[in-house]
């Protein structure tokens, strides 16, 4: 079970020695040591008195040892010391004692085992440490934990709340006064853009919410090279050519909710383009012009439609949820357009410290 070679340990001080025996019982730890053949105790410190409240002389055999440990402990720490003994191997323990007065206080046992020359052993000597500070400090220390998962948990919910409440919540509203103001003249396409707004929010809350969870990729290369994957498969099919323009590092990287931000931007931008552009050129850039701006532009060579025009007609849902979703991770979203540009900018300002951004914050 333990492979330890036998090796010779009898070397141990004189005990008859004054001055050792002073040093000793003027330590806070509690020196000890036990015959192995008789089981029984040699020698305890007097300080086992103060800390336990047991007298020396009542300390007898091993088993006065044994059934004074908590019964939690009990048979896992007897049956691991018999075992490393056996093996000749030094060991320590941490377990609950029992004090006279049935209290338990945590302890710790550093055991040096003495063998002979077949490396059996013949004694143990080692001494006792009060470790109840370093426990209690411990379950304070795991307490706070619990405590402080369980309020991230619960501001987690609070704030999907909040964001279904403002965000989609408010949305259902204007599409239904829209509905009910409109009579008849509510055509597909504008009930087909209400329906994907009431997605795209909600996506929204959901990766806001999550946000925590999410690894930022530690290069642009290594985020944007997914998308670029499967959009340029699309792109070929259609006969367009995208051109994706990004630096090799960052100079700061988005937190958590931005990253999650442009990754829908992306996916819904390139989206549009393939729906309604009818593109042959496709450039996307990403561009840090200083340490805390991160740009995003997204440009195709396709039709373009009149900005004002859509977003006053109410098919400019999708651009409206693009905005906010931006302006959530503290940036700001232009689109421009006319026949054979039309543009698409997202400007973030970057935190110095991942997830540091007050706007990204508010998210999670």
């Amino acid at each position: 079970m333990f492979e330890a070679r036998p090796r010779l340990r009898t070397l141990e001080p004189d005990t008859d020695n004054g001055l050792y025996q002073t040093l000793l019982e003027s330590t806070l730890a509690i020196p000890f040591k036990i015959d192995w053949a008789s089981q029984k105790y040699v020698y305890v410190g007097p300080q086992i008195e103060e800390l336990l409240g047991w007298t020396p002389d009542s300390w007898q055999t091993v088993s006065d040892w044994a059934q004074r440990i908590h019964p939690d402990e009990r048979e896992r720490t007897v049956t691991r010391c018999v075992e490393l003994c056996l093996a000749g191997v030094d060991h320590e323990a941490e377990y609950r004692a029992q004090t006279s007065d049935n209290r338990f206080v945590w302890v710790k046992e550093v055991v040096h085992v003495l063998c002979d020359e077949q490396g059996e052993p013949t004694a143990l000597i080692g001494f006792t440490f009060d470790i109840s500070e370093q426990k209690k400090n411990e379950q304070l220390r795991a307490e706070l934990e619990a405590e402080k998962l369980a309020n991230a948990r619960l501001q987690e919910r609070l704030s999907l709340t909040h964001d279904l409440h403002d965000g989609l919540g408010g949305e259902l509203v204007h599409m239904i006064a829209s509905v009910e103001q409109g009579g008849d003249s509510l055509n597909k396409a504008q009930v087909l853009s209400m329906l994907k707004l009431i997605r795209n929010d909600l996506r929204q809350s959901i990766d806001s919410n999550a946000s925590d969870q999410v690894r930022v990729s530690s290069t642009p290369q290594e985020w944007l090279a997914p998308l670029r994957r499967r959009f340029n498969d699309l792109f070929e099919a259609l006969g367009i050519h995208g051109d994706w323009q990004f630096p090799s590092r960052w100079n700061t990287p988005p937190s958590a909710a931005q990253y999650l931000a442009l990754t829908r931007l992306i996916e819904e931008a390139l989206t549009n383009v393939i729906k309604h552009s009818q593109a042959r050129q496709v450039r996307l850039t990403l561009a840090q012009p200083t340490p805390e701006a991160l740009w995003l532009t997204i440009e195709d060579d396709g039709v373009g439609f009149d900005v004002q025009a859509v977003e006053a007609s109410g098919l400019g849902i999708g651009m409206r949820s693009m905005a906010v979703r931006v302006a959530r991770v503290g940036g700001q979203l232009g689109i421009a357009s006319q026949p054979g540009r039309t543009a698409l900018t997202a400007q973030l300002a970057l935190a110095a410290e991942v997830g540091a951004c007050p706007a990204a914050q508010a998210l999670v």
